[in-house]
């Protein structure tokens, strides 16, 4: 049965059904109801008028008016009726007549019933229901709420195609965006230093690791250390098409065998090259050895050319492989390691049922029992039967059985034809965003978004959003708050994919974002419903922050506006990057950057510009002037690898500029 009031506190909820248990009338159970109504909307929406909009306010408000207006006519009823005895007394008959019509018409309107719905459960789609700047939950990270946007476009080839020559293998005639030329692994290995960088606030690269695994271990109750010889690492990825892709790459289906014949060979995934930049992380700057690390996606397997470009620079890793479906190929004899399903139920979905009738529990393969630490790296997408598909979504491709098919009806369900619409649903995402074997184990979430997709199997189309401006969004977005990170992801998602049809606005669906809710605040679960998939009792009260940003255009949270203790979204490629100006007049150009032993400045102003290198406290490093038109170069070689910044002033006015040097 639909909750009427998915958003009141537990506590009153719970309240209620007390005294339906204790067989209470119905009318006290009504008034009851009518009044927590009327409390939390006025206590919601007189703060912040704006909140009426808000889902659950549209839930609450036809329960609190039904309340409101019963309370007003019953009482004019009772109050005309005695007005009538009265002026009839005074032999007043046709003003006595007027009242006993009121009184009537009063009694009548407290009890007509009308067939109105909660507009909570109406809409198919929706962009309204998106309210901007309300954060609830608890911001997590080492800087609390922050999730880094990472953004640039030499990342990828704008003159990518994704077409093929159909000729069966790999060459000189193909065009995919998983091909070297299409993904510029310098730009990418950049792109993931300056976001752990900011991430952490880390004054080089190799601090920031260690202060990533030092939360992890605070966080987990392990003490503050990092990284400990021995503990093993796995890289989970999304390779939704790779049914087979053993001995074959894509393009090299044997027609043969059904299990390689690729659905489709272009659709959006987890970019090799974002993950070959993370091994070259964490085995060259965190100093984990190649052998302590385990990639894939186990209920998939991993295409040959991913296979062989991993394998060609870090041949000691682990490459998981799956052959359960089809016994007759010799996993290990093709270098992967073979998927183990663990002997007994490790996961208890928390619906009991209700709306997975086939899902009460299930297995998971022993590589998340056996690891220490998780690396998530989805590829960002829509998705027809989630609205959106990221980093607990990714986790489909975690679960034993084929395709994972028997977790979708705890989606939205239904392909591109959502019937699980609205909030205060079950929803299988939390289960997963709580479990320990999965993302209780995340040491880092790293959304690839350099190519995304507008569905599971979906070919990347160019972004038209802002700032993209029909170029790839050649993106990464990365944070320590999943709900934070998947909540910015949404966002982006929902502004792009926009059109008018429900297929086409899939993260516009009615309740996309119910289960981002749920996990930002435990007073948001649905009836009957406490989410424990360890079955171990304990219960968390927020994995993180949820909020909507401002608008599409700014792109600002809570704090970023310094409103709240929301979500901040940092852009981390606005150190340092592209042309400065102070006073709107003096313009600079500073590159390359991240850099190594030098970085050049250009000063297009026709005066000497004052400069000044400074570490992360304000200690002034190195100082000079800027020739004036000119290009000048800053000798870095004699400071340490880390995070610095450049204060360039003219005339009192002052800029300051984040650089790294690795």
């Amino acid at each position: 049965m639909y909750n009427p009031l998915p958003f009141l506190p537990k506590q009153f909820q719970r309240f209620i059904d007390i005294l339906k248990e204790k067989k209470f009338p119905p009318r006290i159970i009504y008034f009851t109801l009518g009044l927590l109504a009327t409390i939390w909307f006025l206590v919601r929406v007189i703060p912040k008028p704006s909140r009426a909009n808000y889902p659950c306010m549209q839930a609450t408000a036809p329960f609190m008016s039904g309340f409101v207006l019963y309370l007003i006519s019953s009482g004019s009823a009772i109050m005309a009726f005695k007005r009538f005895g009265s002026e009839f007394s005074k032999s007043k008959y046709a003003l006595a007549i007027l009242f006993l019509g009121i009184a009537v018409f009063s009694f009548f309107l407290s009890t007509i019933q009308l067939p109105v719905q909660s507009s909570a459960g109406n809409l198919k789609v929706s962009k309204s229901v998106f309210p901007p700047n309300d954060p609830f939950g608890e911001a997590k990270g080492i800087i609390p709420g922050r999730v880094v946007w990472m953004w640039d476009q030499d990342a990828t080839n704008v003159n990518c195609t994704n077409t093929s020559n159909n000729n069966g293998v790999i060459d000189a005639g193909d065009d995919a965006w998983f091909m070297e030329i299409n993904s510029d692994v310098a730009v990418i290995d950049s792109m993931i230093i300056k976001s752990l960088m900011s991430l952490t606030e880390a004054t080089d690269n190799a601090d920031a690791w260690d202060l990533i695994f030092k939360f992890y271990n605070v966080s987990h109750g392990n003490g503050n250390v990092g990284y400990l010889q021995g503990q093993k690492i796995f890289i989970k990825i999304n390779a939704t098409t790779a049914y087979g892709g053993l001995s074959e790459g894509r393009f090299g289906a044997d027609l043969s065998r059904t299990d390689n014949i690729d659905v489709n060979a272009f659709a959006s995934e987890t970019n090799p090259y974002v993950v070959l930049s993370m091994l070259r992380q964490l085995v060259n700057v965190a100093q984990v050895p190649e052998d302590m690390i385990y990639i894939g996606d186990p209920a998939r397997n991993v295409y040959k050319e991913f296979f062989d470009l991993w394998k060609g620079e870090f041949p000691e890793v682990h490459i998981l492989g799956n052959n359960l479906l089809h016994p007759e190929i010799d996993i290990a004899g093709l270098g992967r390691m073979p998927v183990v399903v663990s002997a007994e139920d490790k996961v208890f979905f928390s619906d009991h049922g209700t709306a997975m009738p086939t899902a009460l529990t299930d297995k998971l393969f022993t590589v998340f029992n056996d690891i220490d630490y998780l690396i998530n790296i989805p590829a960002m997408k829509a998705h027809s039967t989630a609205g959106i598909t990221l980093a607990a979504k990714n986790h489909f491709g975690s679960f034993t059985r084929q395709w994972a098919m028997h977790l979708h009806p705890g989606l939205m369900d239904n392909t591109d034809d959502p019937v699980r619409l609205g909030y205060g649903l079950y929803r299988v995402q939390t289960d997963i965003m709580m479990h320990n074997l999965l993302s209780g184990k995340n040491l880092l979430i790293l959304i690839d978004a350099l190519y995304p997709g507008e569905d599971a199997q979906g070919v990347p189309y160019k972004w038209t959003s802002d700032p993209f401006e029909n170029d790839w969004c050649s993106s990464i977005f990365t944070s320590f708050d999943p709900v934070a990170l998947e909540s910015v992801c949404h966002d982006f998602l929902r502004t792009e994919y926009n059109g008018p049809t429900v297929a086409e606005s899939r993260p516009n669906w009615y309740g996309v974002d119910d289960y981002l809710h749920q996990a930002a605040d435990s007073a948001l679960w649905p009836d009957n419903i406490s989410y424990d998939p360890d079955n171990d009792g304990i219960l968390f009260a927020s994995l993180g922050v949820h909020e909507h940003w401002n608008d599409s255009i700014n792109k600002q949270y809570t704090r970023n506006l310094g409103t709240g203790e929301g979500i901040e979204l940092f852009r981390a490629h606005d150190i340092g990057t592209g042309l400065e100006q102070i006073n709107n007049q003096v313009k600079v150009k500073i590159f390359p950057n991240p850099t190594t032993d030098f970085i050049n400045i250009i000063n297009s102003e026709s005066k000497n510009l004052d400069y000044s290198l400074t570490d992360l406290e304000g200690k002034v490093l190195l100082s000079g002037k800027l020739e004036n038109l000119s290009q000048n170069r800053i000798d870095l070689t004699p400071l340490k690898n880390g995070m610095y910044i450049i204060q360039l002033g003219n005339q009192g006015s002052n800029k300051s500029i984040k650089i790294i040097k690795q």
